[in-house]
């Protein structure tokens, strides 16, 4: 019986570091993406607004008369427009708030390991903490 508990506990700590693995490597993914799409948001926000703002003060820029205003104008909204795809792009992917999640169950996992690794932690106490995290965390652990 003791044997077969050894082994239950290495197939246990086995998956925990798995899905530890899994979720360093979401979260990972997550910030890039959501760091990506907020920054081209911003950026092609603020373009925008530079080239109308600019151009409403000034002038047109490139061009003269009718066609450099309508060069600006159109610029200006496609700097508009994909401010507006990364903008809801973040929202349809719920990227920020998967993000959370993905830290937060990282954070328990790594708990869990920790605890593993000192030997705080009970087994039964380690066991019930990953059943929780199996329910709460479907997509990222094991």
């Amino acid at each position: 019986m003791a044997a077969e508990s050894g082994q239950d506990r290495k197939l246990i700590t086995k998956n925990i570091k798995s899905s530890l693995l899994k979720a360093q490597n979401f979260v990972a993914k997550r910030k890039k993406t959501n760091t990506l799409l907020l920054v081209a948001s911003m950026a092609f926000s603020g373009a925008s607004t530079l080239v109308a703002g600019i151009t409403s003060a000034g002038g047109p820029i490139i061009g003269s008369g009718i066609e450099g205003w309508r060069l600006a104008c159109i610029v200006a909204a496609v700097f508009g427009f994909t401010s507006t795809i990364s903008t809801g792009a973040i929202q349809q992917l719920e990227s920020t708030d998967r993000l959370s999640k993905g830290k937060e169950c990282l954070s328990k996992l790594r708990s869990l390991d920790l605890g593993i690794t000192t030997g705080k932690k009970s087994w039964e106490e380690i066991i019930k903490e990953y059943e929780d995290l199996a329910i709460t965390y479907p997509e990222l652990i094991s």
